[in-house]
């Protein structure tokens, strides 16, 4: 009973030491920074972001001597966000419920690729201008829904835009295409009744 008891307690260490190695890893998928006295941790809230799909920036900041969390960053701190070379756009930060110390901006990625957050403000008076961009040993690219749907691929509401956008610009070439031709058609026939009248002997109509 005494080896059987032993054997549960050893099974549940090496478990523990096991789960305790791999979840920085599967939670984080961010990067981390030190700014001053704080350190920040940044990246998507959930992971891995899907197009299409709300998500958010998690911003996280705490004291980098003792892990305190930093609170009221929401009121001094801003966020901007870029992603394929576009012009950024400003989110305000907001404090997480029930999470001191962290904050977001919410966003739903309507681009797939690397986004670009960029900090600006100042935390208790440590000034703040810091840009993370996702990436390989940062945090994760935007990347399609199609990628994690089993076992039918559902298509996004932006791929269903796209989809709609080329259909009807095929329409709209298609129609143009049409318009030119009866144009083309019409014009023929007013040259060949002209031509039909110009020719010596001809009855006037």
């Amino acid at each position: 009973m005494l080896v059987r008891g032993h054997h549960i307690w050893l099974s549940a260490l090496l478990a523990a030491s096991l789960l305790a190695t791999l979840l920085p890893t599967a939670a984080f998928a961010h990067e981390r920074r030190s700014i001053g006295p704080y350190q920040v941790v940044v990246g998507f809230i959930t992971e891995p972001a899907l197009l299409g799909e709300p998500n958010g920036v998690d911003f996280r900041v705490t004291n980098a001597a003792n892990g305190e969390p930093i609170e009221g960053v929401e009121k001094t701190v801003k966020v901007a966000i870029a992603s394929g070379g576009g012009q950024p756009r400003e989110f305000a930060l907001r404090a997480r419920f029930g999470m001191k110390g962290a904050y977001t901006a919410d966003l739903i990625p309507t681009r797939a690729g690397a986004y670009v957050f960029r900090f600006t403000g100042e935390i208790n008076g440590t000034k703040v201008d810091e840009k993370f961009e996702s990436g390989p040993g940062r945090f994760n690219d935007v990347v399609a829904a199609d990628t994690l749907q089993f076992p039918e691929v559902v298509p996004s509401a932006v791929e269903l835009r796209d989809q709609l956008a080329a259909a009807r610009a095929r329409a709209d070439q298609a129609w143009l295409i049409a318009t030119i031709g009866g144009a083309v058609g019409v014009l023929g026939a007013i040259v060949g009744a002209f031509a039909l009248l110009r020719r010596p002997g001809a009855r006037s109509i």
